[in-house]
């Protein structure tokens, strides 16, 4: 009984050893008082901007705050706010300078005696002239002058993924204002009331490089020329609905009025050809065919002579079916007379193979004044070979 006491008392004394070890341990934590913590800034968010971010978040019920204080560039920059805590939860909301490029922020809040709180991190991109530098205009598919004073902008195909929200168009009045028009980027086309002959028009394109961004960005603004319609100044008979002599008659080959027309195209008996105005077409065509049983045309030509002053210019040519064989020009020439087929890559101003059922445009432009010839012509095999043109329009750039 008395070695079990003893065996006790020893077993006691070491306990009481172990424990006053720990409880010393502890000690050298706490020997300046209890770690107090604020409460953390929580649901912090990131919002990027030009050069810039926006960091949100909400305050705790803490009431002991009365600073916020922001990190970043690994803890070399910082920006300590001062809090006014209101009672219950608060919001916080600081813009933030920062260069281009990914940051990463650390968040802290303190009380007056320097406790702060676990920290708080958060990351984000800011966006500056980099990558406004590589933003582009909306593209242009046409910009056109209408009768009526308004310019007629189609716009080109755009992805939209990139982050394009709307182009703004500048442009100059008749009356010599200055107005800009927003276009979403939806929309296909936009009118731009009382225009100003010969003007051209300014676009840029804004963008959000991600939704929640705080700040928009702009493409550099793209000049684009505005065509001006001269077809009727300077063409006649141009089409759509293009009509015939009054001695063609009433069939099918017939020859266009105000036209030159070379003989070999006249191959659809009695002298007749140039003109299509099969019941079939969606309207009487400009034409040169060879199908078969009819005789070959081996230079053929239908073309007008005009005199136009210096400039840029478009030659658009609305083309129907066309078959594949053949060699089948739209030719812009200077002189009297469109050049031989043979001659027409080296004596052209310029001139494309014809692409069938679409519009085929063709730029140019005249140093000075000068006389052209320009139509369509061919060298086709009398082996089911033609090519159709409904409307021929001229257009003058600024």
């Amino acid at each position: 009984m008395k070695k079990i006491s003893i065996a006790f008392m020893l077993m006691v004394m070491a306990a009481t050893m172990v424990a006053c070890s720990k409880w010393d341990d502890y000690k050298q934590y706490t020997a300046n008082g209890e770690t107090l913590y604020t409460g953390r800034l929580d649901s912090i968010k990131v919002f990027p901007g030009r050069q810039r971010v926006k960091i949100t978040g909400l305050l705790s019920a803490d009431p002991k705050i009365t600073r916020v204080k922001i990190t970043w560039n690994a803890g070399k920059d910082s920006a300590i706010y001062p809090i006014v805590k209101g009672a219950g939860v608060d919001s916080f909301s600081k813009i933030i300078n920062v260069p281009e490029g990914i940051t990463s922020f650390s968040v802290r809040t303190y009380d007056d005696a320097g406790n702060s709180s676990m920290v708080t991190d958060g990351i984000a991109t800011a966006y500056g002239p980099k990558y406004e530098s590589g933003l582009s205009s909306r593209p242009v598919f046409k910009a056109e002058l209408l009768s009526n004073g308004s310019a007629e902008v189609t716009w080109d195909n755009f992805d939209t993924t990139t982050g394009a929200k709307a182009s703004f168009v500048e442009y100059i009045t008749a009356t010599n204002a200055t107005a800009t028009i927003m276009v979403p980027a939806s929309q296909k086309v936009t009118l731009l009331p009382n225009f100003k002959s010969g003007g051209s028009i300014n676009v840029r394109t804004q963008y959000l490089p991600v939704p929640a961004a705080i700040d928009t960005f702009s493409s550099a603004p793209q000049t684009v020329g505005v065509y001006f319609d001269v077809t009727n100044t300077y063409f006649k008979n141009a089409g759509p609905g293009i009509i015939s002599t009054p001695a063609s008659g009433t069939g099918r080959w017939r020859i266009p009025q105000d036209w030159t027309v070379t003989d070999d195209v006249r191959n659809g008996g009695s002298g007749l050809g140039g003109l299509d105005a099969g019941s079939w077409l969606p309207s009487f065509a400009l034409s040169i065919e060879a199908w078969s049983g009819m005789p070959e045309v081996p230079n053929g030509k239908i073309y007008q002579t005009i005199t136009l002053p210096a400039g840029k210019y478009s030659y658009v040519v609305t083309a129907g079916d066309c078959s594949d064989g053949g060699t089948k020009y739209l030719t812009v020439a200077a002189g009297a007379a469109l050049p031989n087929i043979g001659n027409v890559t080296t004596q052209s101003i310029v001139f494309k193979a014809i692409t069938k059922n679409v519009t085929n445009t063709l730029p140019f432009e005249l140093k000075t004044a000068t006389q052209v010839s320009i139509g369509m012509q061919g060298n086709l095999p009398a082996q089911n070979n033609f090519m159709k043109v409904f409307k021929v329009q001229l257009y003058k750039l600024p």
